[in-house]
C-alpha cells in the first residue's frame, strides 16, 4: 500500500454573464439646442427637452435645474406647477412668453407641445433662463425637490443651429448632433434654419437603441407617428449575423441569428428606418459586439489628477473627512503615482501560460461616433511575453521609478501557487518591452526617458484589448460605457468583481450586481482589488488560476512561507520525496525532509480495510483510491464504505477507514494508494 498524489488540474466551468444595457428610467434629457443658426431675437433662444419615459406622470414642482459645474456655486431655475405625463416630452425655453408663439410657428410645433418659457421660471424666484453656452460646450443638470441629481447631460463646444440629441436611455445619438430626417429631427422654417426634434408630435422612434451585443444580442424597436398612418420599421445593410423580425405594427426585433464570438468583436454603424405614409425617420446607431470570452481584462486605472489627492482633501485630511485613501503601492500622494492602468490576464479561466508578443493597448474615448484610438501601446517581441501566466496583475505606467512611478519588473510578486496571482510592472517608455514607432503612430512622445501625452485622465477615458491577429479581445471598457458619467478627478476606476474571462465591459456595480465602477478610497495598484459590500470590505480572488487550485492550500502554503515555484501545488522544495499537495492533504511540513502523519493500519479479512489520515478543513479537497500489482500501472478501484473518525493529535485531519473487496482472481501481491486531487 502507498500514499501517493496525482496532482490533475481541476475542471473549471465557465459561466458567461449576459449582457446588460445601459439604462436610465424616468426623467431624462432628451436634446439640448445650445446655440442657434439666426439672430432673430423671437426664435433664437437656447431650449432642452426633457422626456419622462416612465410609466406614471411626474409633478415637477419644486425640481430645479441649472447649466453649472459642481466646482461652481450653482444658480439654479425653479420648476413651476408642471406635470409631464409618462411618455411626454416638454421644451424648457430661454425665450419670454411673448416670443413663445413666435418660436412655435418657425418649428411647427402644435399645442400638443408644452413649452415651459424664461418666465414662468423667473416668477418662481430663482434664475429665469439666462442661456447655454454653445460655443465652449456646457451642462444640464436637473434636481428632484430632494436636491438630488437624476438627470444629467454635458456637451462640448457645439455647431450653430444644430441641436445635441440623446437617446431616451442618456446616451447621446451617434455623431452628437442632430440631422435632418434622422432620429425625428427636422429643420426650422426661418433662414438660416436650425435642426432638432423639439417634442414628439412627429414621426420618432420611442426605444433606445441596444449598443452592446456580448455572445447574443437583442434589440425591441418601436416607433409612433402621431397623427399619421402607423410606421412600418425596416432595415438596410445588416451585418449578416443579424436579422430585423418584424412585430406588431410600429415594432420589430433586431436579433443575432447565432452566436457572436470573438471573430465578430468591433463596431457596426446600423441604420434603421420608420415610415408612415410620408413620414419617415430613421435611428442610427453604433453597435459594439464584445467578446464574450476575453483572455485578458481592465482592472483598474488611475483617474486622479496631478493636482489631487486620492479622495480629495490634503496630504493629511480628506475630503469627506473619512480615513485617509491611499494606493496600496504609492501611498498617499498628489496623483496618485500619475497616469497608469492595469490589467489581468485570464486566459481560459484556469493556470496556464498566453502568449502576448504584438498584443496592443488602445487608450481612448469615444468623441460621439465610437471608440476612437488616443493612444497604443503595443507589446514587443520579448520572450517574457510569450508565456505569461494566467492570474497576471498587469501594470502599464507613464513614469519609471526615478520620475515617481515603477520600473519595468516581470512578475515582481508571484503567488501562482498560494493565491494564485502575479504582479508584471511595465514603464512605458521601455523600449525591451514596448515597441515605440513614432507620436503619429503610437499617439504619445518618448522623448530623452519622458513619456508625456498619455490620455488617461478623468474625461471620458476607455480601454481596448487586441490580440497579435489584430482581434478586439477586451472593450472598449471604461467612463462612457460603464458608467456613461460620473469618474471625478479624485477616484479611480475600477473592477468590483473577481478576474474571469465572463467579465463584461458593460456590466457596471449595482446594489444586486457586482461590476465596473469609479471607487475613490480603493485603489491598489498591482494588488488585487478591493471594495465594499454591505460595509463588508471583499477583495479580489485569484485562486481559479493558482496551480495548487484551493484556497485552503493557497493559505497553507502562506503559512510554511513558501513563494514562487516552491509554492506550486506539485513542487517538494524539501526534497523529501513528497510533494507539497501530498504533505498538505496528507500532514507532513513542506520545509523539513519528513514523512506523512504515522497512524495508519492495513488488515485482510472478508474485506481489506485500510485506516489512514487524511486532511477533513478543505471542502474543495477530494479523494479516491487506485490499485496495482507492480507499482507501474494504477487503476481505480471501488470502496465498498467509508468511516472517518477525528484525529486527535490535529483536527484538521481526520482517521478515514477504507473497505475493499478482494482482488479477483487473487494475486500475489496488491497495492493500493490514496490520491487527493
Amino acid at each position: 500500500m502507498a500514499r501517493f498524489l496525482n496532482p490533475h488540474p481541476a475542471l473549471l466551468g465557465l459561466l458567461a454573464s449576459a449582457a446588460a444595457s445601459v439604462a436610465h428610467a424616468g426623467l431624462v434629457i432628451t436634446e439640448v439646442m445650445p446655440l442657434s443658426a439666426h439672430a432673430n431675437t423671437s426664435v433664437n433662444g437656447d431650449w432642452w427637452e426633457l422626456t419622462n419615459t416612465g410609466a406614471t406622470a411626474v409633478n415637477l414642482s419644486g425640481y430645479k435645474w441649472d447649466d453649472t459645474p459642481d466646482a461652481e456655486e450653482p444658480t439654479v431655475s425653479i420648476f413651476p406647477n408642471v406635470t409631464i405625463l409618462a411618455g411626454e416630452s416638454i421644451i424648457i425655453l430661454e425665450e419670454a412668453l411673448e416670443n413663445v408663439a413666435a418660436w412655435r410657428t418657425a418649428w411647427g410645433l402644435s399645442a400638443a407641445v408644452r413649452v415651459v418659457n424664461r418666465d414662468q421660471f423667473s416668477a418662481m424666484g430663482g434664475e429665469g433662463f439666462s442661456g447655454l453656452s454653445g460655443p465652449n460646450g456646457d451642462e444640464v443638470n436637473l434636481y428632484d425637490p430632494s436636491g438630488s441629481l437624476v438627470a444629467h447631460v454635458s456637451f462640448g463646444p457645439t455647431t450653430a443651429g444644430r441641436s445635441r440629441g440623446f437617446h431616451r436611455d442618456g446616451t447621446p445619438i451617434y455623431g452628437l448632433l442632430s440631422t435632418s430626417g434622422k432620429h425625428g429631427a427636422k429643420n426650422s422654417t426661418q433662414f438660416p434654419a436650425d435642426t432638432g426634434s423639439p417634442g414628439n408630435t412627429i414621426i420618432h422612434f420611442t426605444s433606445a437603441p441596444v449598443m452592446y451585443g456580448l455572445g447574443t444580442y437583442t434589440y425591441s424597436l418601436t416607433a409612433v407617428n402621431p397623427g399619421g398612418s402607423v410606421p412600418t420599421i425596416s432595415s438596410t445593410g445588416l451585418p449578416s449575423f443579424l436579422t430585423l423580425n418584424p412585430g406588431p405594427p410600429g415594432t420589430a426585433t433586431l436579433s443575432s441569428n447565432r452566436s457572436l464570438t470573438l471573430a465578430d468583436a468591433g463596431n457596426y454603424l446600423l441604420s434603421l428606418s420608420a415610415t408612415g405614409g410620408v413620414s419617415s425617420t430613421v435611428q442610427e446607431f453604433l453597435l459594439t459586439i464584445l467578446n464574450p470570452s476575453p483572455s485578458m481584462i481592465l482592472n483598474e486605472y488611475n483617474a486622479v489628477s496631478a493636482d489631487n489627492y486620492l479622495n480629495g482633501g490634503t496630504a493629511s485630511v480628506d475630503s469627506d473627512g473619512a480615513p485617509l485613501a491611499a494606493d496600496s503601492y504609492f501611498d498617499r500622494v498628489l496623483g496618485n503615482g500619475g497616469k497608469w492602468a492595469e490589467f489581468v490576464v485570464t486566459g481560459n479561466g484556469g493556470p496556464e501560460r498566453i502568449d502576448l508578443r504584438a498584443w496592443k493597448i488602445e487608450i481612448g474615448k469615444d468623441q460621439g461616433t465610437g471608440f476612437s484610438v488616443l493612444n497604443t501601446l503595443v507589446f514587443s517581441q520579448h520572450p517574457d511575453w510569450q508565456a505569461v501566466p494566467s492570474g497576471t496583475i498587469l501594470t502599464l505606467i507613464e513614469r519609471n521609478t526615478a520620475q515617481g512611478g515603477l520600473n519595468s519588473g516581470f512578475a515582481i510578486r508571484d503567488r501562482r501557487g498560494t493565491l494564485g496571482d502575479t504582479w508584471t510592472n511595465i514603464w512605458m517608455g521601455d523600449p525591451s518591452y514596448l515597441t515605440y514607432s513614432s507620436v503619429g503612430v503610437n499617439g504619445y512622445s518618448l522623448v530623452g526617458g519622458v513619456v508625456s501625452g498619455i490620455e488617461i485622465d478623468n474625461n471620458g477615458t476607455q480601454f481596448r484589448i487586441k490580440n497579435g491577429s489584430g482581434q478586439i479581445v477586451f472593450g472598449p471598457v471604461g467612463e462612457g460605457v460603464v458608467p456613461v458619467t460620473g469618474i471625478s478627478s479624485e477616484e479611480v476606476f475600477e473592477l468590483e468583481d473577481h478576474p474571469t474571462p465572463s467579465i463584461s465591459p458593460i456590466v457596471g456595480t449595482t446594489a444586486t450586481t457586482q461590476g465596473y465602477d469609479d471607487s475613490a478610497p480603493d485603489s491598489t495598484f498591482g494588488e488585487p482589488n478591493l471594495w465594499t459590500t454591505d460595509a463588508v470590505t471583499e477583495s479580489q480572488s485569484f485562486i481559479p488560476y493558482a496551480v495548487g487550485r484551493s484556497e485552503g492550500f493557497a493559505q497553507w502554503a502562506e503559512a510554511h512561507n513558501l513563494t514562487g515555484d516552491d509554492a506550486l501545488w506539485s513542487a517538494d522544495p524539501d526534497e523529501d520525496g513528497r510533494d507539497n499537495g501530498g504533505e498538505y492533504a496528507f500532514g507532513g511540513d513542506p520545509r523539513v525532509k519528513d514523512s506523512a502523519y504515522p497512524f495508519d493500519s492495513f488488515s485482510s479479512g472478508a474485506m481489506v480495510t485500510w485506516s489512514y489520515v487524511r486532511r477533513s478543513d478543505d471542502p474543495d479537497l477530494t479523494f479516491r483510491h487506485e490499485s496495482s500489482e507492480e507499482l507501474l500501472y494504477w487503476s481505480p478501484v471501488t470502496t465498498i464504505s467509508t468511516v472517518a473518525g477525528p484525529y486527535a493529535s490535529d483536527y484538521s485531519f481526520s482517521i478515514v477507514t477504507v473497505q475493499f473487496d478482494h482482488p479477483v482472481p487473487a494475486v500475489p501481491s496488491w497495492f493500493l494508494r490514496a490520491v487527493a486531487e
